[in-house]
């Protein structure tokens, strides 16, 4: 099964850092980007050159784990010896540390550390989150499992060691107050916080002061705020309430809330015992049904695309329940234009087995592609597969593919797609191979 992980809002980060197992190692311009790209004749097969070009950038030891939001640095993570390194583009090393993990805020210019081990069965009482500059200076320590960053604030978030209750703090170290419940950066209002405990199985909702203004009962994962952010679907239990910002209900609806029009005047809730899916008024009044869960509208506001998870079915429907296409693949995303949509199939067993499509919202297949959709690079038009096919000794060798959205096939490079860096120029892609190596290389199309 293949698992992808999504920030609740895009904002915030939950890091911490088991002080006593962290060694930092903070000497600036140690070269390690010497190691040539060995074997780029055979790794990488560039089918079509006429208006695309690929140039390895250079090799870094480790598995590839994020881009520097600034695009001024790389994190990778050697599994052998549990290191972890920040290097500069230009192959420079930064920061390496032991046990820890690296996370940025948004504007890159700040960095949490954080140890696997400290989120545990059995975390050390004395751990501790530090918020550091990107040349290693040490801003700030705190008490506790995790740090989250509120935007457009100097104040962060800390979990306590219970899991279960939060610190407000700002960037000196002052508390400001203890929160109920475990941040979630979801907010009904542009200066609100979102806690969730489950401890006592609801939603919390404070200002930037700390004061609590409403709770609201619900799962963890029914939390959906209405477009004009201040109202809340919460589900739990195969049903869901409508709550406005002060707690106080609205209304109640049978099945999982999902989503709502633009206009706030209806919501798409998901029926958790069938594959189905409605669009109701406020009042309760059914607009309309599908088949399969709803999971996005078009960007026009018009269709609905619904996934069946009987049969890996994408469906597309007009608001008014008449189908318009069914496509016997899995969708994955919307193109940004939203004027298609990708869809895969996977089959682990046979890399023959795993394809890719671009459809019109007419369900009009305007491209195929070898492998399972990964992401796609808009500014160049390139869409990035992967195929993964077990091999004698039991490890995965896997290949990414890059392909025009016309479906030719432009690239293929031996290891596991990453990431894209935020300038839109680079490709990250991770060996096969131990020792494990992140290879850089540079995309340019059109020129």
């Amino acid at each position: 099964m293949r698992v992808r992980w999504f920030c609740i809002t895009g904002s915030f980060l939950l890091t911490a850092v088991w002080q006593s197992g962290v060694n930092a190692s903070f000497e600036a311009g140690m070269d390690r980007f010497a190691m040539p790209v060995l074997g780029l004749e055979n790794a990488v097969q560039a089918e079509s050159l006429d208006t695309f070009s690929i140039e390895p950038v250079g090799s870094f030891p480790g598995r590839f784990s994020s881009f520097a939001p600034d695009d001024q640095g790389m994190v990778t993570h050697e599994f052998d010896g549990d290191q972890t390194h920040l290097f500069s583009l230009d192959g420079t090393e930064l920061l390496s540390f032991t046990d820890t993990r690296i996370g940025f805020a948004l504007d890159g210019q700040m960095m949490t550390l954080t140890s696997p081990r400290a989120y545990g069965a059995r975390p050390d009482p004395d751990t501790t989150t530090r918020l550091m500059t990107l040349d290693g200076a040490e801003i700030a320590s705190f008490p506790g499992l995790g740090l989250s960053f509120i935007p457009e604030t100097e104040l962060l978030i800390i979990r306590d060691l219970d899991e279960q209750r939060s610190r407000l703090a700002n960037f000196n170290g002052e508390e400001i107050a203890v929160l109920e419940g475990i941040y979630l950066g979801e907010t009904l209002g542009p200066r609100d916080i979102i806690t969730y405990s489950l401890t006592t199985g609801r939603y919390y909702l404070y200002d930037l002061n700390g004061t609590e203004i409403a709770s609201f009962p619900g799962r963890i994962e029914g939390w959906r705020a209405m477009p004009d952010h201040q109202s809340v679907l919460v589900s739990d239990a195969g049903q869901t309430r409508w709550f406005n910002r002060n707690g106080d209900e609205l209304a109640t609806y049978s099945g999982r809330g999902v989503g709502a029009l633009p206009d706030g005047q209806a919501i798409f809730l998901n029926s958790e015992a069938e594959n189905s899916s409605r669009l109701v008024r406020l009042d309760g009044e059914e607009i309309a049904s599908y088949t399969g869960w709803f999971p996005i509208l078009t960007s026009d506001n018009q269709r609905v695309v619904t996934r069946s998870f009987e049969d890996d079915t994408t469906r597309i429907y007009a608001l008014d329940g008449t189908e318009i296409a069914v496509i016997p693949e899995a969708f994955r995303e919307l193109s940004p234009d939203g004027e298609g949509l990708f869809v895969s199939s996977y089959n682990q067993q046979d890399p023959d087995d795993q394809k890719s499509g671009f459809y019109t919202l007419e369900g009009d297949e305007i491209a195929t592609f070898t492998g399972e959709f990964r992401a796609f690079w808009p500014e160049l038009g390139i869409v990035i597969t992967a195929t993964s096919q077990r091999v004698d000794d039991g490890s995965l060798f896997i290949q990414t593919h890059l392909h025009s959205l016309d479906g030719e096939a432009l690239t293929t490079v031996e290891g596991d797609f990453g990431g894209i860096s935020p300038t839109q120029e680079l490709l990250a892609v991770s060996s096969n191979v131990s020792p494990l190596t992140t290879e850089l290389y540079r995309i340019r199309m059109g020129e």
